[in-house]
């Protein structure tokens, strides 16, 4: 068996994201952050070539899953040996936490459910990934502060809203029926709802605080659009695979506009 490349495109908004959003925001690119990508990286295809071809932790000795495994533990050691960026061990242990809590979840999972995974794992999942926002930073910036502890938790809380919307928007086209009016909507997909809106009202808060962080709005906009638009989108067929490309670009989008947000701000 070789290497298979992790089939999720949403995902691969996840992970790089919050990475290449916290580095732009820390703008200090150096060798650390590099490695910190490496590593990152390689973990990431281990993982996903790994559970692509059943879960199986033997299929480590596969060469090409052992090649990975070197490439992210020996740039580890370098950040820690080398470049002392120790901060990224607390990073490494609640991403080790996050991950046996996903699999968990997992493994409590029906069988008979039609979704692949929980809503309570793809969570998990989120902050799992995200987890490369702090790396990012930490690697670049040689430790943790509010800036970089802020670009983490926006991250957080957006992709937290893209994957509701994905789980209902799937779930909306799983149940095979009409849905006919906005009450029934409502009804249906009210967790979205009522997680944008909770979102506008921190963000709004938190603009009333420091109104220097207006852009930050901005950044969210389409995010939350596109949450309202799901009550016009429940019960119609669209490919999934585009569905997730699409996500990718509305996350590409929050990151220019988040990183522009911070230099404005600052």
């Amino acid at each position: 068996m070789s290497l298979r490349l992790p089939a999720e495109h949403g995902a691969w908004g996840m992970l790089a994201v919050p990475f290449f959003s916290a580095a732009a925001v820390a703008n200090r690119w150096n060798w650390p952050l590099l490695l910190c990508g490496a590593c990152a990286l390689a973990l990431y295809l281990l993982r996903g070539s790994i559970e692509a071809q059943g879960g199986n932790w033997k299929l480590l000795l596969v060469p090409t899953h052992l090649a990975f495994a070197a490439v992210a533990a020996l740039s580890a050691a370098a950040l820690l040996v080398v470049y002392q960026r120790y901060g990224l061990i607390v990073v490494g242990a609640l991403g080790t936490f996050l991950y046996g809590l996903q699999h968990w979840h997992v493994a409590q999972h029906n069988e008979q459910h039609t979704e692949k995974r929980s809503l309570a794992a793809e969570l998990v999942g989120v902050g799992l990934l995200s987890l490369t926002a702090p790396a990012a930073w930490i690697a670049s910036r040689g430790r943790m502060d509010a800036i970089g502890t802020q670009v983490w938790l926006l991250n957080l809380a957006f992709f937290v809203g893209g994957v509701l919307y994905v789980k209902y928007r799937v779930r909306g086209l799983q149940t095979h029926r009409e849905f006919t009016g906005g009450r029934e909507r409502l009804v249906f997909a009210w967790p979205v709802i009522v997680y944008h809106l909770l979102l506008v009202v921190f963000l709004v808060a938190w603009v009333w605080v420091e109104p220097r962080s207006v852009a930050m709005l901005v950044a969210f906009t389409p995010g939350v659009l596109r949450a309202g638009g799901l009550l016009f989108q429940l019960g119609h067929r669209f490919p999934i695979k585009r569905l997730g490309w699409t996500e990718v670009a509305h996350a590409v989008v929050f990151a220019a506009l988040l990183v522009l947000a911070f230099h404005v701000k600052g």
